[in-house]
């Protein structure tokens, strides 16, 4: 391709186009994500439609559509008027004079559309950007723009007033413009919505301009959850990562699912693990889930909420008790084909002023010799510890009894289960001990902490539960510190004793 070719491609304004002019101006390769946004968006407008953006956070979605492809637009079409309309004027300005900055200081840009320059006679501020054609007599660019009353571009807050009176005929795009505080309340989100329906959207009907709505959801019934359930729109959604089929990706130990992520460039799998582990501590995933999995559900579907305890503060004397969920690890078979459960042990502390905090443990696909070296290790480890409650059904009291053998184990009772569902255990007995802070976790970041905490934000859709059967079983052995209250639906039981029976040959021999 030769260099008049080249340009030719750039100025065509097209997505190949905008790949392009986005690799001269930004000095590196447009990203794929960002070359299919701008694919579906102007296939859509081939079809009539405008665009919703929903995608997470730090994906490049205003540097890539918002700046970058109001630009290139400006570029290809410098007759013409685009609006951008976000949060607040600040915001707007910020981003309305990164795009006047790329026109008029960047060498991409110049290289893409030498003939595109800024027109400072008629403006070129934060109360609306102008630009003009050098390759024309200044008369007659103003004779073609005469019916243009517009700037070319210009940046405003959703409530501005300025908006009112604008028709932009190029583009419109309306950038995240929601925040915790007019998310907050119904009467809040009633007021977002009258001016965007009041004032944003009669400035698009005159013209017809590329209508773009992009952000990041806030709450379900939020702006772009409205446009979302439109017909009119194309919707778009590009969450950090999705679960893909097995060998589609790159596994995540983390949550043990293989996920293919939208910018991998940008987000390693440690990063996002990372990112992951961190928003588990601060509110158990909330934010993580909206802001990067673009999931809403995650807060009103959560079943286990819990507080964090700082790891700093654990004084390793204190008293502690084991628990192990034993599962099916002694089938070395399956162990190898990875397809059995985990082995799971959770060490717990009794804290000095009441309840307790699960300090951290072990998680491991093992045999059951192996199993027996983890529970040895972890109470020579342990100078204050009472000893390990192992689940008594199943094969859990096959290990117990194996155990038992050992010289100086250290084992509490058996824990049965009294014929109640695991659901009963871990919802009714563990979850009122998370919620109100009667047993907390620590905010360590280790494998088994990790492990933990994935599966209490993703209950009941996690596909294992070791760590937290441990966790019940290990405050299982503090019957001291924390009460198991009655299940409602169990026969109250009676302190009456019972009638001795009367052997009725003893009763004829006294005749």
């Amino acid at each position: 391709m030769d260099s008049q070719e080249i340009f030719d491609l750039v100025r065509s304004n097209t997505p190949h186009g905008y790949r392009l002019f986005y690799a001269m101006a930004h000095n590196m390769p447009c990203p794929d994500h960002v070359f299919d946004w701008v694919s579906q968006i102007y296939k859509a407008r081939e079809e009539g439609k405008p665009t919703v953006l929903e995608a997470h956070r730090g994906s490049t979605k205003t540097t890539a559509i918002t700046q970058t492809l109001a630009a290139y637009r400006i570029g290809c079409e410098p007759i013409g008027s685009s609006l951008l309309v976000q949060l607040g004027d600040d915001i707007a300005n910020d981003n309305s004079s990164l795009i006047a900055n790329m026109i008029e200081h960047n060498e991409g840009f110049k290289a893409c559309f030498p003939n595109v320059v800024p027109d400072k006679q008629r403006g070129y501020g934060a109360s609306g950007y102008n630009v003009m054609r050098n390759d024309v007599e200044y008369n007659e660019w103003s004779r073609m723009r005469s019916k243009q009353k517009d700037p070319t571009f210009i940046g405003l807050g959703y409530k501005s007033r300025a908006v009112i009176g604008k028709h932009p005929s190029r583009d419109m795009f309306i950038d995240d413009i929601h925040d915790e505080n007019n998310t907050a309340s119904a009467r809040e989100m009633k007021g977002v919505f009258t001016r965007v329906s009041a004032n944003l959207e009669p400035t698009i009907i005159k013209n017809d301009p590329l209508h773009v709505v992009i952000g990041t959801p806030w709450v379900e019934n939020d702006l772009l959850a409205m446009y979302k359930s439109l017909d009119e729109f194309h919707s778009i959604s590009s969450p950090l990562y999705t679960v893909s089929p097995e060998g589609d990706g790159v596994y995540d130990d983390d949550i043990g699912e293989w996920i293919k992520i939208l910018w991998p460039d940008a987000f390693s799998l440690k990063k996002i693990q990372r990112m992951r582990r961190m928003g588990g501590k601060k509110d158990g995933g909330i934010e993580f889930a909206r802001m990067y999995l673009l999931d809403l559900t995650a807060a009103s579907n959560r079943v286990f909420s819990y507080m964090p305890y700082p790891s700093t503060e654990i004084d390793w004397k204190w008293p502690m008790v084991g628990g192990v969920d034993y599962a099916g690890t002694a089938d070395e078979y399956t162990n190898k084909n990875g397809n059995n459960d985990y082995f799971a042990l959770a060490y717990t502390a009794k804290l000095p002023g009441g309840g307790a905090v699960v300090v951290d443990g072990v998680r491991a696909r093992c045999t059951q010799g192996e199993a027996e070296e983890h529970v040895m290790s972890i109470q020579g480890m342990l100078p204050n510890y009472s000893g390990a409650v192992v689940e008594g059904d199943g094969k859990g009291e096959d290990f117990y009894q194996v155990l038992y053998r050992r010289p100086g184990i250290k084992l509490l009772p058996m824990g049965k289960t009294r014929g109640k569902g695991k659901s009963a255990r871990l919802e009714k007995e563990m979850g009122p001990w998370l919620r109100m802070g009667r047993v907390r976790i620590s905010d360590a970041e280790t494998p088994f902490l990790n492990a933990l905490r994935h599966e209490l934000n993703s209950y009941p859709n996690n596909k294992n539960d070791d760590c937290m059967d441990a966790v019940y079983w290990s405050l299982r052995g503090m019957p001291d510190m924390l009460v198991i209250q009655p299940d409602p639906n169990e026969l109250p039981r009676t302190n009456k004793r019972a009638e001795p029976k009367v052997n009725p040959l003893v009763e004829l021999g006294r005749c």
